[in-house]
């Protein structure tokens, strides 16, 4: 039987060696890239959940300050010298009483309709129960609450729902876009009784002046579920609460931002820190919640791994708690100025492909080594040991047999150590290759890469505005005619939309060039922020900026520079050389279809003259037309 060679033995070795250190390898990857992983999660959880935490407080905070501010000016009045009276005045001036004993607002205030002192409140209505008659003390509260009502709900705009100020004896005025005095009556299977309203009841019964939040309940008039947001004020000399500043609070946009992940796979849900945990938001339980009239909670629909999650929420008093469940990794916190508490959900399964995939580059890493080593350690014992053995012993056998000279080539190169000397060559000749092969493959990579960092700058600089980072006007005209392109080719519409900042030279002169550069950098985020994904955002000039939106028709158009302008008004940025008080902007826009579209230049022509329209109508408008609307004018 033939033994195995050197050659056999050594690869043998090789491959078992570079096998255990492989899986060894592998074992200690895996448990470092899972502990690794894990604690990643968490940092993104506890920093991404701080972050929502901040945004989601603002409007609720924004909305217990101004009731505050409004029980503080209620007070303040009252205690002026000689208010009673007056506000008494303004009662019968407001008000008329109907002949169930009720009263409402005098017909044309709602419509903005001027009083005999040109006083005008449009969009404020009120209704007071025939209950308790009202005295002095009662029309003076009513009369400053409707006074107070208009002046806060029209400073929150089209922010919040409504504002009104209720006062104890069931009645109150209310600012919102609905006339309150066409829609309650007091008589009848569906007669008005605050009694049974939550915030009512609640803040009428308080011991403190703290905000309320009523649980949530369904609007099916504004088909969104709501809140109502009530702080009592006012105490009287008998502890009773005298007024109540409330809001009516749509929760459909906290739902939607909700809704969206804050990390891939991720979800989120938000429930009230009371002992059930009664749901708000969960996408998964939505019919639940729905079904119970918002009632439905943690406790009672038995979310057993949801119970380690409430407890936290109830025992952390600031900051965020992380929770580790069979399943999730879960970031908890407390909305501020709110009820609520926001958790973000991690399903633990979204780390294992993260971790096997970790793995398996270990493992393939472990392969490609095996076989390289094992071609690498042939190839080195094949040169140094295997052949010049055998030009030994073939030199052996020639000098035995005799029959001339010995051939002295036949030897392994002359050296102290012949398979010493061979292998120091060879290696010495494979150390110079390499080292000058990866010297020359450094300064060629290094060389690429300088090279291909300028030509992205120069890109970048040909196409994109330096003050906003917007596209700039050369990107908008190549944008504009692969989008007419596209139009006659195939019929698709698309649309440009021409914007203005209003008043911008004079907020240029009121702040300085470099507060209107960052105003401008504003607006230009904003109007970013608010396109959807494939439309174009460009600076033209100055404080002019173009949409280029391609796939839409007119009515997406004006929809889509609605939203940009409440974009750039929320939140409002300050401009004291405005009218109005703060940055707004004019947009002229023009939607092109598959037989009207004429050229970019008449398009251009058509945006411009909207935009003119819109400045020359008072500015912050919308103008929107069409080529063929524009030609007809012409």
């Amino acid at each position: 039987m033939a033994r195995p060679s050197i050659v056999t033995k050594a690869l043998t070795q090789a491959i078992f060696r570079i096998a255990v250190v492989s899986i060894c390898a592998g074992a200690i990857s895996y448990f470092y890239n899972r502990s690794a992983i894990d604690e990643s999660v968490r940092e993104q959880l506890l920093l991404t959940t701080e972050q929502k935490l901040q945004r989601e407080s603002l409007p609720f905070v924004e909305i217990r300050d101004l009731e505050h501010n409004f029980l503080r000016e209620f007070e303040r009045r009252r205690a002026e010298p000689g208010a009673d009276d007056a506000l008494a005045a303004d009662f019968d001036r407001f008000f008329v009483r109907r002949d169930d004993g009720s009263y409402v607002q005098r017909p044309g205030i709602f419509e903005g309709e001027p009083l005999a002192d040109g006083r005008r409140f449009p969009q404020m209505s009120a209704t007071y129960a025939p209950d308790t008659p009202p005295d002095r003390d009662v029309k003076a509260r009513f009369a400053l609450a409707f006074l107070l009502s208009e002046k806060y709900g029209s400073a929150l705009g089209d922010r919040v729902f409504n504002f009104y100020g209720v006062v104890p004896e069931k009645g109150f005025p209310i600012h919102q876009s609905v006339d309150i005095s066409k829609v309650f009556t007091y008589s009848g299977p569906d007669k008005l009784d605050l009694d049974d309203y939550e915030f009512y009841t609640r803040g009428f019964t308080a011991t403190e002046d703290a905000t309320i939040f009523t649980k949530i309940y369904y609007d099916y008039s504004n088909r969104s579920w709501m809140t109502t947001i009530a702080t009592p004020g006012g105490r009287a000399a008998d502890g009773r609460w005298t007024i109540l500043a409330s809001v009516d609070m749509p929760l459909f946009d906290l739902m939607q931002r909700t809704a969206e992940p804050t990390l891939h796979g991720s979800y989120s849900t938000i429930f009230t820190r009371d002992a059930e945990g009664t749901l708000v938001f969960d996408a998964a339980h939505t019919a639940a919640i729905t079904g119970s009239a918002g009632q439905a909670s943690i406790r009672s629909l038995g979310l057993a791994d949801r119970y380690p999650v409430l407890t936290a929420a109830l025992t952390t008093t600031g900051g965020v708690a992380i929770v580790t469940t069979a399943d999730e990794i879960v970031a908890v916190g407390h909305i501020p100025g709110t009820p609520w508490a926001l958790a973000i959900h991690y399903p633990k399964a979204l780390m294992a492909p993260a971790i096997l995939r970790n793995l398996m580059i270990v493992v393939l890493l472990g392969l490609a080594t095996l076989v390289v080593e094992v071609f690498l350690l042939r190839s080195i014992l094949q040169d140094q040991v295997a052949r010049p053995l055998a030009r030994l012993v073939r030199a052996a056998q020639s000098l035995g047999r005799g029959g001339g000279r010995f051939d002295r080539a036949t030897l392994p190169p002359p050296s102290g150590d012949e398979i010493g000397t061979l292998a120091e060559a060879f290696a010495d000749m494979t150390r110079r290759v390499d080292d000058a092969r990866e010297q020359l493959e450094d300064r060629v990579r290094a060389r690429t890469e300088d090279l291909e960092a300028i030509n992205l700058r120069l890109v970048q600089l040909s196409t994109t505005d330096p003050l906003t980072g917007l596209a700039n006007r050369r990107q908008l005209d190549v944008s504009m005619e692969a989008a007419w392109t596209a139009a006659r080719s195939d019929g698709r519409p698309f649309a440009l939309a021409m914007i203005d900042v209003d008043w911008f030279k004079l907020y240029n002169d009121g702040y300085g060039h470099q507060a209107g550069d960052a105003c401008l950098g504003t607006v230009a985020a904003r109007l970013r922020g608010a396109v959807p994904k494939g439309h174009l955002v460009a600076r033209y000039g100055g404080e002019e900026f173009a949409v280029l939106m391609p796939d839409t028709d007119a009515d997406a158009a004006r929809r889509l520079c609605e939203a940009l302008a409440r974009s750039v008004g929320t939140p409002a940025i300050p401009h004291e050389g405005s009218p109005l008080g703060r940055v707004t902007i004019s947009i002229g826009a023009v939607a092109c279809g598959a037989g009207d579209c004429r050229g970019v230049d008449a398009l251009l022509r058509a945006a411009d003259a909207a935009l003119y329209d819109a400045k020359a109508a008072g500015r912050d408008r919308i103008r929107v037309a069409t080529p063929a609307a524009d030609a007809a004018a012409a």
